[in-house]
């Protein structure tokens, strides 16, 4: 399986290639939506180096050994190399050691674009003219941004090379050693020392888990889990938030975020607080028709880029989602029963409020009751759910719903009755009775609605959603299942959803598939048509725990783990094909984010059901 190599910390990150290098693609050197290199090559004698091992450290840390590219049967020069990332920049440590006594040429082929990151993803280039600059420590790339902010990158060499208009060169004989640092900068920025005890010290003190499973494999998945998620928190002004994942979602998501800090909630509650604290000083106050901003909404995704600051793409921010304002909610309930801080709850009424007009009102433009969705008109998203591809919502026989009126999903129904009964809870805590007893009332007449509207007997399933004729679009998904976490699916119906997931083309034994093998438009390696995405498995997995489907439940949870010790470095990708288990790996999904924030916590979310010794799972899921 290949994998991106990956390095991140706070709001920079490295993409490189198989050997940690920059040379094509997406690879580079990012802060947040700006590439700051495109190139950063090693060379021996003008040719690449050989790599013998890499060893991730630290997800902000790599340590690599290579030696001269033509090794035969002897290794003429050896090279130890230990690239790292800081929050203000990145340090490279090259140690030669020469078998030979011939002189040797190192050479760092390096280059910068500027690339924005819709860019870089496909969006028209445009022509950047970047001054490239000789300074005493090394090398300077500047380029004075279409959006008024100037942006550089110095690279600072010791010992001193020469520059030959494409590399940094030195001349060798001997062992050598080369530390390079590299300072991504905005505007008149200086920069910064690189000191990494204290980095290394809070991984070692405060990241590592805090339970021990049975299976020292199983281990290394939660380990590696709880250290990406270090990884991919970066600060903000509200607090500390977690990216989404890399190399495309390094920024605040308001789905991704909210269900990564519901995941996470019980042990590491400060994540979710900056969560609701950023969402909450970003919620919508006005309407504005391009970036679907509502009063009271919560924003989908922001970016601070120069294709968005100058007016390419609506991400200042864009609020184009349906679900993240009731998980706001929800998750605003949960933070407060793990951590009784009802003065921060408290500060946070307004948003909350705000939030449940706007569920109230603009959320449901026919006033049937459920939250509902109109494709984005102006080329936005189209589908604004967490399966927001633009051919993931449609009918049996593969017509898709009328995209001028309201669309309703069956998870995000789930979502509304969860954070109607915790703004019920909340109120309650607040002394506010009368209140809490008319958010009661919504989620028990919510639930009943659902159960009318959405229950598909004949498949012993739910409906993936309606259209603004309220006709169920039958389609064998893996959101019902999903939506078993918010606990709106009654009691006597979960069994009967998780014997359906088991017992239909959903199963892969890998997990979920987000769309059943025979179905229209089913397609293993797409992207929410057949694909198996873990966290939508993980969130089953939890609901199913929920209503005591405690075999059902272990047996997702063991497959995501198994699928995850496949993995080289332990992670689960964003997404893998749907193809059937046999004896060999998943099949992984080219263009999946690694590491990506809802699937690092999964280990950490669902570690209890691996870990539950009364748990007697049987040869087979059970099937009621």
């Amino acid at each position: 399986m290949k994998y991106r190599a990956v390095l991140k910390e706070n709001e920079i990150y490295w993409v490189g290639d198989d050997e940690f290098g920059i040379s094509s693609g997406e690879s580079g050197l990012y802060r947040r939506d700006t590439r700051f290199l495109s190139l950063y090559r090693w060379e021996l004698d003008h040719k690449p180096l050989n790599t013998l091992m890499q060893h991730l450290a630290y997800p902000f840390e790599l340590h690599q050994v290579s030696s001269n590219d033509d090794l035969g049967y002897l290794m003429k020069l050896g090279v130890e190399r230990t690239l790292a990332l800081h929050r203000h920049g990145a340090r490279d440590l090259l140690k030669v050691q020469s078998y030979q006594p011939e002189p040797y040429t190192i050479r760092l082929l390096l280059d910068n674009d500027f690339s924005d990151m819709f860019q870089v993803r496909g969006s028209e280039p445009w022509e950047r003219k970047v001054d490239v600059q000789a300074i005493p420590q090394g090398l300077r790339f500047s380029y004075a941004g279409q959006d008024g902010i100037s942006r550089h990158t110095e690279i600072h060499s010791d010992p001193p090379a020469a520059w030959d208009g494409k590399a940094l060169v030195w001349q060798a004989q001997g062992d050598t050693e080369i530390q390079i640092e590299i300072h991504p900068l905005l505007n008149n920025e200086t920069p910064q020392a690189l000191a990494f005890s204290s980095l290394q010290a809070d991984y070692d003190q405060n990241w590592q888990p805090t339970v021990t499973l049975q299976s020292e494999k199983d281990q290394e998945v939660l380990f590696r889990g709880v250290q990406d998620l270090r990884s991919l928190l970066f600060e903000t002004r509200s607090g500390v938030i977690p990216a989404a994942g890399i190399p495309w979602f390094v920024a605040p998501f308001g789905r991704d975020s909210l269900i990564i800090g519901h995941m996470t909630v019980q042990d590491y509650p400060e994540i979710a607080r900056g969560i609701l604290q950023y969402l909450a000083d970003h919620q919508g106050q006005k309407n504005d028709p391009i970036t679907l901003e509502q009063p009271g909404k919560i924003l989908h995704e922001e970016r601070i880029g120069e294709f968005t600051n100058t007016g390419h793409t609506p991400h200042r921010p864009y609020y184009g989602t349906v679900d993240a304002t009731p998980l706001f909610i929800w998750l605003c309930g949960e933070y407060l029963k793990a951590t009784g801080d009802l003065a921060f709850v408290g500060a946070l009424m307004p948003h909350i409020e705000a939030a449940l007009h706007w569920m109230l009102h603009d959320a449901d433009p026919d006033g049937d009751g459920f939250l509902e969705y109109i494709p984005d008109p102006n080329g936005g998203i189209k589908n604004q759910v967490w399966k927001d591809s633009g051919d993931s919502v449609f009918f049996e026989n593969g017509e898709e719903p009328d995209p001028t009126k309201p669309i309703a999903i069956v998870e995000v129904q789930g979502y509304a009755y969860a954070a109607y009964n915790a703004a019920a809870e909340i109120y309650q805590m607040l002394g506010q009775q009368a209140q809490s007893e008319v958010y009661c009332t919504l989620a028990k007449d919510l639930q009943n609605k659902f159960q009318q509207h959405f229950y598909w007997p004949e498949a012993g399933y739910y409906a993936h959603g309606l259209d603004g004729k309220k006709r169920q679009m039958r389609v064998l998904v893996s959101n019902a299942a999903h939506t078993l976490w918010t606990g709106i699916i009654p009691e006597t119906h979960a069994p009967e959803v998780a014997h359906t997931v088991f017992t239909s083309g959903l199963w892969s034994g890998w997990g979920i598939r987000t769309l059943a093998e025979g179905s229209v438009r089913y397609n293993p390696v797409s992207y929410h048509n057949g694909s198996v995405w873990p966290h939508d498995t993980a969130l089953a997995a939890l609901g199913m725990w929920k209503y005591g489907l405690k075999d059902e439940a272990y047996t997702l949870t063991r497959a995501l783990f198994d699928a995850a010790i496949h993995a080289p470095d332990r992670r689960l990708s964003e997404l893998f094909a749907g193809y059937q288990r046999h004896n060999a790996p998943p099949v992984p999904f080219p263009a999946a984010c690694h590491p990506q924030g809802w699937d690092a916590v999964i280990p950490l979310a669902l570690r209890h059901i691996l870990n539950r010794e009364e748990v007697q799972v049987s040869q087979n899921p059970v099937t009621h």
